[in-house]
């Protein structure tokens, strides 16, 4: 089992949980549910900066040396403190970004759901997977990594109904 986190602050959190290729799509509001609903992930991707820094961090400017763009954590510190209590709740958690997999393997939010929410976590799930295989391309720097869902990543994300979504692959 994978999680992806696709987390939020003055919303319902999208967290997507992905088992044998399936990956339906729950809506949460505290810490606690979002804990037992991932507790049992091998590997659980959170869309947030997971380290605090005032301004860009040395891993956001690799980032955007690649042409894809983050905020800096300094404009979200509110969701970056919930993330850091995530990642010390969970086990093997890792950073991810997933507008940037969009970018990177050419996908179009809107063509898969109308609510971006569910698609940012139905692609943090994918880039646990991702990070698992060996599929994930790794952004690196000094202060953090960001490991985001390559081209060579073998599935395809295709809507299931409105809270599910599956992978269809290998391409």
């Amino acid at each position: 089992m994978y999680c992806g986190i696709d987390l939020a602050v003055r919303r319902k959190t999208a967290v997507a949980i992905l088992i044998d290729n399936e990956i339906k799509i729950i809506e949460l509001v505290t810490n606690e549910e979002i804990i037992e609903s991932c507790k049992v992930a091998k590997i659980t991707a959170i869309d947030s900066p997971l380290s605090y820094h005032n301004g860009f961090r040395n891993v956001d400017k690799e980032m955007i040396k690649r042409k894809l763009r983050v905020l800096p954590p300094s404009f979200m510190k509110t969701l970056v403190q919930r993330a850091i209590q995530l990642k010390e709740k969970l086990y093997n958690v890792i950073e991810t970004h997933p507008t940037s997999s969009m970018k990177i393997v050419g996908l179009n939010w809107k063509d898969l759901h109308e609510i971006k929410d569910y698609v940012d976590a139905a692609l943090c799930a994918m880039a646990a997977m991702a990070y698992d295989l060996g599929y994930a391309e790794e952004i690196r720097a000094d202060d953090g990594i960001i490991y985001l869902v390559s081209k060579r990543f073998p599935f395809e994300l295709k809507r299931k109904n409105y809270f599910e979504f599956y992978l269809k692959g290998p391409k």
